[in-house]
This record gives structure tokens, C-alpha cells and sequence, in this order.
């Protein structure tokens, strides 16, 4: 009777085991790279660019400061540009002052919130824009960086759509 395995570490007197274990190798890679790349479709993206326009709410802005902003301005987040300035809303700053028994709305002397609505190019994909082709612009309550030549502020992206 033959042994599966010889002294020399052959199967069957003919095949290293360790031949064995690169063929298998091979064999698994092929297979990974066929179903990898002829039979999985790869996934498609719908990108296209437009023009947008998006406005940015900057709370707690003292009155000093409103006049480092005009319209005109070119807007820039991490030093990428985003967009032209195209109108500004200048708000009184109103909040909450809750008292022992109730809650009062009130202004707040000499602070703002600027409605700043800004006109730029948006790459879409998937639903999310993305101004200069890299800079995400999502609606919501996080804050992001922007800046003016004069003016560095965190901004929250209030609204967004695409214009033609």
C-alpha cells in the first residue's frame, strides 16, 4: 500500500506540498479576479455640475463686524473658494431667557445673526453637493469654517439648491 505523503514530503510520490499550496493560491486568486472584474457590474455614480446657491446663517455676530462682509465677497472654506457673496440679512440675535416661573424671547443688544446667501458651482453625487468640486456642503446643525479676505467665521449651511 502507498503512502499518501513519501519521506520527501510528496503526495503520492509525484507533488510537493508546498507546490500544492501555490497552485491552490493561484487558483483562489483567479477566481477572486474573475468574479471580481466579469462578474460583479461595478457600481455606478451619477455626477454631474451645476450652478448653486446656498445660504449660511453666522449667529452671534456683534454690530462691528457686520461691515467685514459685503456682497461681492468671494467666500472660501480651508482655502478653497466656495462661492460669491450675492445678499446679506442682517437679524436681530433673539433668545431664550428663562425666568423662575416662565421663558421669555428676547434680543439681544448689539448681536446679529447674518442670512448670507452665497452663489457658487456644486458637483452632485448621490444626492450630496459638493461646492469646487471637494468642499461638502450639508444641511443640518454642525457648523463649518468659512472665510472672507477680511473675516474667518463658522457658519451653518441653512439651505441649498441648484439653480440654472
Amino acid at each position: 500500500m502507498r503512502r499518501v505523503i513519501d519521506t520527501k514530503g510528496r503526495l503520492f510520490g509525484k507533488l510537493s506540498v508546498i507546490d500544492l499550496a501555490v497552485i491552490l493560491l493561484v487558483l483562489i486568486v483567479a477566481v477572486g479576479a474573475y468574479i471580481r472584474f466579469m462578474v460583479v457590474e461595478p457600481a455606478t455614480i451619477t455626477v454631474h455640475e451645476a450652478p448653486v446657491r446656498y445660504t449660511l446663517e453666522i449667529a452671534n455676530v456683534r454690530d462691528w463686524t457686520i461691515n467685514s462682509l459685503r456682497v461681492g465677497d468671494r467666500l472660501f472654506a480651508s482655502g478653497t473658494p466656495v462661492g460669491t457673496i450675492t445678499h446679506i440679512e442682517i437679524l436681530p440675535l433673539e433668545v431664550n431667557v428663562v425666568g423662575d416661573t416662565s421663558v421669555w424671547r428676547g434680543v439681544v443688544p448689539d448681536r446679529y445673526v447674518l442670512l448670507v446667501e452665497v452663489s457658487g458651482t456644486a458637483t452632485v453625487r448621490d444626492g450630496r453637493y459638493f461646492v469646487s468640486r471637494t468642499v461638502p456642503m450639508d444641511l443640518g446643525n454642525s457648523t463649518s469654517g468659512f472665510s472672507t479676505r477680511y473675516w474667518g467665521f463658522s457658519a451653518m449651511v441653512k439651505e441649498i439648491s441648484l439653480y440654472e
